[in-house]
């Protein structure tokens, strides 16, 4: 049989045998567990996401509500001595910003559930924008612009955090497309 060649594939000159054996073919079992981990560990970081949060939403829900109540900055111990002026129609912005960080905690989560829904982000940031908008035209100081841009970085952090959650599901289903027959690779 000195006739018949071994075929053998093409390599860079670099590659050593540790890559050639990360290369192994999986058969259709194996691809079925390395995709189900990937997403039982894809679904636990979720979870982990969704009550960080919920933390950070409750948490500025509960300073928004502070401020309906006392009609008070609760950033004044932190940043400033002098207590900045009040802005028009303060405790009303207060009301929808409080809106807007709870409903960040209850739509995205309907999102799958229930046909029809979805997070219009733009007009959250819209909504949230318009005090911070007025602190920084009308020279309310720094206090008052980074108090009333709470709502507005909250949404921008949910934003992401929603992105990056929708996109990590994409990934595990485009990786469930991916799968090969064994017996043909």
């Amino acid at each position: 049989m000195p006739d018949v060649r071994k075929r053998t594939p093409f390599s860079f000159a670099g590659d050593s045998d540790d890559s050639l054996r990360d290369t192994a073919v999986l058969d259709d079992q194996e691809q079925e567990q390395v995709v189900q981990t990937l997403k039982t560990e894809n679904d636990a970081s979720d979870r982990q996401i969704w009550l960080l949060l919920r933390v950070v939403m409750g948490f500025l829900s509960f300073l928004h509500a502070l401020y309906i109540f006392r009609r008070e900055n609760p950033l004044n111990p932190f940043l400033s001595n002098a207590e900045p002026p009040r802005i028009p129609f303060d405790v009303l912005l207060a009301l929808l910003h409080t809106v807007i960080v709870l409903s960040l905690v209850v739509f995205p989560r309907l999102d799958g559930h229930v046909q029809g829904t979805r997070t219009h982000y733009s007009r959250l940031y819209a909504a949230a924008a318009i005090a911070p908008a007025y602190c920084a035209l009308t020279g309310q100081g720094l206090t008052n612009f980074v108090w009333w841009s709470f709502a507005l970085t909250a949404i921008v952090l949910h934003h992401s955090f929603y992105t990056l959650i929708r996109q990590g599901g994409a990934s595990i289903s485009q990786l469930q497309e991916l799968k090969y027959d064994a017996r043909g690779a």
